[in-house]
């Protein structure tokens, strides 16, 4: 049986009860590539949590790899609205002879973190806290615009860019995360690099295209996007449309990932984790 690659963001309890719960339910067979993109959702997620928790032996041989596609959280760590919205962080007295914590001060779009629907669509849009965690285990699609992005800041993911990923690889399959690879990770350690932002205050870096995000949300069935940059939508957009058109049909995006050359030409299942705020 060929092995499956896995990619992880963050993994919370509840994710990985849905992981062992799919496991239990759904026996693994022989597939091709394709076939892995398309059912990876059912078979990769329980082999991604196998450090942590004990599972099937079948499931532990499945397991290649696991890649972490989150940055660390820190009090340097970019923010789009500049450095009165980076993280803060204390260390905690208390007991502080026998125990090491410290009390962190953030909101909630701080490092690699997740749009969920209720972020834009306020009369309606679903909260973290009702959210089906079923959705936040997905077959990874990749589309690299890296070669454009590095000549034009302002590249963004087209339908033409997700037409040649299938014309390679077979239609996006049902439930994937589709995400963009413009290496913008590289700036990650220059927040003043990684927002972009001119003269004029208008921010630089690539997203999705308004009309890709149409195409996949009416076209294919998918359950979110994500991107390596700080929004979803290019970073000179003054109207965020894919947040909009992503967040507006329940769907999710995840902003400011990492290591996606790593899994991008490998059948991959991403979870995402989430922590399960209130409201």
């Amino acid at each position: 049986m060929k092995k499956i690659e896995e990619a992880m963001i963050m993994c919370s309890p509840r994710i990985m009860e849905v992981v062992q719960n799919r496991l239990a339910n759904e026996s693994p067979s022989p597939m091709s590539r394709r076939n892995l993109l398309r059912l990876g959702g059912g078979l990769a997620a329980g082999a991604a949590v196998a450090a942590s928790s004990p599972l099937p032996l079948l499931a532990q041989d499945m397991m290649n790899e696991v890649i972490d596609l989150s940055h660390v959280m820190g009090e340097s760590a970019p923010h789009i609205f500049g450095p009165d919205f980076a993280p803060t962080r204390e260390k905690i007295e208390f007991l502080s002879e026998v125990i090491h914590w410290q009390q962190w001060s953030f909101n909630e779009h701080s490092g690699t973190h997740v749009d969920i629907p209720s972020h834009f669509i306020l009369d309606g849009g679903e909260n973290v806290d009702s959210y089906d965690a079923n959705l936040l285990v997905s077959p990874a699609v990749v589309i690299d615009i890296s070669a454009r992005a590095a000549e034009d800041a302002d590249a963004f993911v087209t339908v033409e860019d997700i037409r040649a990923w299938e014309s390679a690889n077979g239609e996006v399959p049902p439930g994937a995360l589709v995400c963009m690879h413009s290496g913008w990770e590289a700036h990650w350690s220059d927040p003043t690099a990684f927002i972009g932002r001119d003269d004029e205050g208008v921010a630089h870096f690539p997203g999705f295209g308004e009309e890709a995000a149409a195409f996949l949300v009416e076209e294919r069935d998918i359950h979110g996007i994500a991107v390596d940059t700080p929004s979803q939508d290019p970073g000179n957009s003054a109207t965020f449309p894919v947040h909009y058109i992503t967040l507006g049909a329940g769907l999710y995006g995840v902003e400011n990932v990492r290591n996606l050359a790593a899994i991008k030409n490998r059948a991959a299942t991403v979870i995402v984790g989430v922590p399960r705020w209130e409201g």
